[in-house]
């Protein structure tokens, strides 16, 4: 008796495919999900496929399979698949400003932008120009805090559901900076500053000015002692992350929050 046999992969249903296809990564949907059959090459097109884009899971150099030499035609093919669609994008370590301005004219619709922690060019200057273009803009991540008060009342203005701000681990944060956050993002509710260098008066102004953060943490910083007083200001926090690693204690911790890592300011902003 022969058995009936069962569906094939190439017939499943097109939003199924998609859905198990975007979990494997950009790499594998550039080169392994095309060559599997032409239903799955027709599927790794779809704009559906690209509203998440991580170019950070890419490695760069003369050893990889993608060069440096065609670092923008690479990153220009790949947004031209999201057709405008895409809402995560995590920057390139070759993140220039030619690229992050190719990014912000064709994709509107982005709500998270991630920055790696190195940037080339001078990509921090003209970020706060180009921050008009993602109205619908909810989390970013910066490498460094340069031209941060610039890049916060671009968000203020533009950006009416922000909600996260990370800044990179080891960064500092200014008399500036410290100030602009719960000036300009009065409404946040995440804010990363793991590692950061942050005065404590800088802190007491983000715990006094940001009345609705739900996380915070600061763990493993410098510039401040922690004691009962700023204890007492984070209280309205849920989940209030300032003690280090070794301490093994979060104040008001409830359930896990997804942190993304942080950013810096210019040192000479004191």
């Amino acid at each position: 008796m022969l058995l009936k046999a069962g569906p094939k992969w190439e017939d499943l249903n097109k939003d199924c495919l998609v859905n198990v296809v975007t979990r494997l990564g950009m790499k594998s949907l550039l080169i392994v999900i095309p060559f599997v059959c032409k239903s799955w090459y027709r599927v790794s097109l779809d704009p559906s496929c690209w509203q998440t884009i991580n170019f950070q899971e890419i490695k760069y150099g003369h050893q990889s399979w993608y060069h440096f030499s065609s670092a923008y035609a690479f990153f220009k093919s790949i947004i031209k698949r999201s057709q405008g669609n895409a809402t995560t994008v995590m920057l390139p370590t070759l993140c220039t400003e030619e690229v992050l301005r190719y990014l912000a004219s064709k994709c509107p619709a982005l709500k998270a932008l991630y920055f790696p922690s190195a940037i080339w060019d001078n990509s921090s200057f003209v970020l706060p120009k180009l921050i008009c273009k993602w109205k619908n803009l909810e989390l970013l991540k910066l490498g460094n805090s340069i031209n941060m008060v610039k890049i916060l009342e671009g968000i203020s203005l533009h950006c009416k559901n922000f909600c996260q701000l990370d800044i990179d681990s080891t960064a500092y944060i200014g008399r500036r900076a410290a100030a602009a956050i719960p000036t300009l993002l009065p409404n946040i509710k995440y804010l990363n500053l793991r590692r950061a260098n942050i005065s404590r008066t800088g802190l007491k102004r983000i715990l006094r000015g940001c009345k609705k953060l739900v996380h915070l943490d600061v763990r493993d910083s410098v510039g401040f002692e922690c004691d009962d007083k700023l204890l007492k200001l984070g209280s309205h926090i849920s989940n209030f992350q300032i003690f280090k690693d070794d301490d093994a204690y979060i104040v008001g911790f409830i359930g896990e929050v997804e942190i993304y890592a942080g950013f810096e300011e210019n040192a000479s902003e004191t």
